[in-house]
């Protein structure tokens, strides 16, 4: 039995290992730079060709030729480019209107009246202390502003980035409570087609609202003209999906389209995925600990259309037949209970995996302790001592289970020696001996199998939560969400360390759980101890590249497992087993 224990060890060791090089090393860490700037060449040489084959169409939108109406009708391609609406007069000079919230600054332009930065108060860029708050607007070389409206006649998308637009809004505004501040802004494009888009903010949220109104002008209505109907008007946001500064974060294309959700990331996007339509929850980008989605209020179904163009990804919902949509939009942390405020959906945007429903327990009770204690790494304390306490009785029983089949073992090699040629014999005997011990044999698996769950579970909810995001703890922690390395002027950098340091609570982590091993009872087989004790060392290469808050919470749980181990091998000091 004590082979079968080893062995799960091991197999458990080993997917544990697979899955740190394949999901976490491949995935949340980033490439090398010199990768980084290829990556970069090869986007800007295939935004270049894509800008070429496109010339024409851009061109045309430029003089006015192929503005909204002029081509026949037909079904949108998906993923297929939008052509920039012509405006009606020449272009004039941009302004910009910031909008003061107590959770953001906002700064929209009148140039497609779109978002040109989003700042939010509460968060930084990095963890250092004069860190700028952190921007959620990234726009890479040529690419577009979030927040625009877009059209489709006749099978052609057209949106209006290139628009000017006209408002009456004062250079800066702030909500304030109990009274919502408003922007309006509108535009004219040169068929006579009127848009118009107005913003609604509230003080203390991070939601607010974008009203699209079309109404076509006396040449784009009549057919003399050659106009066509319109026929779908709807919303785009546009983001690159290259990975954050620091701790690996990629962004990608999240959506709940007819209840199911779809996460799509920048590969898949360049590749081409279908357009989907139903009713729409949400839709936009989201990274590890930020979103900013539309959730359409009227119309609420329509089709969601995804591509990748240039450097950036770019979102489309469209609805047919519509002259005005209506959609709030969030944009700000993945909080979880600012996600379920606004709508309980919104919390499928945070991917635990599937070990969700236990990521989101410890999630909760984490910040249930913070209101103890403000300080998440003592709260990862307090979480370590409650789940101990939980599967207290369970590893306790386990345990002695396992030390009474220790103190077993030379009766059971009597056995095997008595009965080695009559195996039926055998198991009725060692059956027996079970029973006058009160020995479960296959006690001692139940922690290993209840390991791998717990330790999914918590790496999803100490890996999504935006709360640990740049939370201290003490001395050199200052980010529990990233790897743990105390800095150390002159040292070298060390293998799999990804500073001039060490991993101290990594380290420390290690060496309690080789003291735990050392102090559990094992097989008296020597090669089967050396297998065990490979164990600490596996855990301790694993977590070098974890979260702090991961190693704290290990850390924690060996120590505590040291001392009840201790007072178990007192307890068991004066056993005699029942011969």
């Amino acid at each position: 039995m004590d082979s079968s224990r080893v062995l799960i060890a091991v197999i458990l060791s080993i997917v544990l290992v697979v899955a740190y090089q394949e999901l976490v090393l491949k995935r949340f860490f980033p490439p090398p730079t010199q990768q980084q700037q290829q990556a970069a060449e090869q986007a800007k040489a295939a935004k270049a060709a894509q800008e070429q084959a496109l010339g024409n169409g851009l061109s045309a939108s430029a003089t006015g030729v192929a503005a909204p109406g002029a081509v026949a009708t037909g079904a949108v391609e998906s993923g297929k480019q939008s052509v920039a609406m012509a405006p009606s007069a020449a272009v004039a000079a941009e302004r910009t209107v910031e909008v003061d919230s107590d959770f953001y600054v906002a700064v929209f332009t009148t140039r497609g009246a779109r978002l040109k930065s989003f700042t939010l108060r509460r968060y930084r860029q990095n963890a250092a202390k004069d860190s700028p708050p952190y921007e959620m607007v990234q726009i890479p070389p040529g690419g577009h502003l979030p927040l625009g409206a877009v059209m489709t006649r006749g099978g052609q998308v057209f949106d209006d980035r290139d628009l000017s637009y006209e408002t009456s809004a004062p250079a800066q505004i702030k909500p304030r409570a109990g009274a919502d501040a408003t922007a309006t802004f509108a535009a004219k494009t040169a068929d006579g087609t009127a848009i118009t888009k107005t913003f609604t903010f509230r003080a203390s949220s991070y939601v607010f609202s974008m009203d699209v109104a079309v109404a076509a002008g006396t040449a784009a209505a009549g057919t003399a003209a050659g106009g066509a109907a319109l026929n779908q008007l709807g919303v785009s946001m546009s983001q690159p999906l290259t990975a954050h500064q620091g701790y690996y974060d990629i962004p990608e294309l999240q959506a709940d389209v007819g209840d199911k959700v779809y996460t799509e990331n920048e590969k898949k996007l360049k590749t081409g995925v279908p357009p989907v339509a139903g009713a729409i929850t949400y839709a936009g980008f989201g990274d590890r600990y930020f979103l900013a989605v539309f959730l359409p209020a009227a119309p609420t179904t329509g089709m969601l259309t995804m591509a990748y163009a240039g450097d950036e990804a770019i979102a489309r919902i469209l609805f047919d037949g519509a002259a005005r949509v209506h959609s709030e939009i969030y944009m700000g942390p993945k909080l979880l209970e600012a996600l379920e405020a606004v709508n309980p959906a919104l919390r499928k945007s945070i991917d635990f995996g599937w070990a969700g429903i236990l990521a989101l327990i410890f999630l909760r009770t984490l910040k249930l302790f913070h209101y103890l204690a403000p300080n998440y790494g003592v709260d990862i304390i307090l979480l370590t001592v409650s789940i101990r306490i939980a599967f207290l009785p369970i590893s306790i029983k386990s345990q002695r289970s396992m030390m009474k089949m220790q103190r077993l073992q030379p009766q059971i090699e009597r056995l095997r020696e008595k009965y080695k040629d009559k195996n039926e014999q055998l198991q009725k005997e060692m059956v027996d001996l079970y029973k006058r011990n009160h020995v479960n044999p296959l006690g001692g698996c139940a922690p290993m199998a209840l390991q791998l769950p717990i330790f999914i579970g918590l790496y999803e909810a100490l890996l999504n939560s935006v709360e640990l995001r740049h939370a201290p703890f003490v001395g050199w922690i200052n980010d529990l969400s990233t790897p743990d390395c105390l800095h150390i002027p002159g040292l070298p950098q060390l293998p799999m360390v990804h500073c001039h340091g060490l991993p101290v609570l990594v380290l420390l982590m290690g060496l309690t759980s080789f003291l735990q091993q050392y102090m559990t009872p094992t097989s008296p087989d020597p090669n089967q101890q050396k297998m065990m004790m490979l164990t600490p060392l596996i855990f301790t290469i694993m977590l070098i590249n974890f979260p702090a808050g991961l190693a704290l919470y290990y850390f924690s749980s060996n120590l505590l497992g040291v001392i009840q181990q201790y007072f178990l091998n007192r307890e068991f000091q004066q056993y005699t087993p029942a011969t």
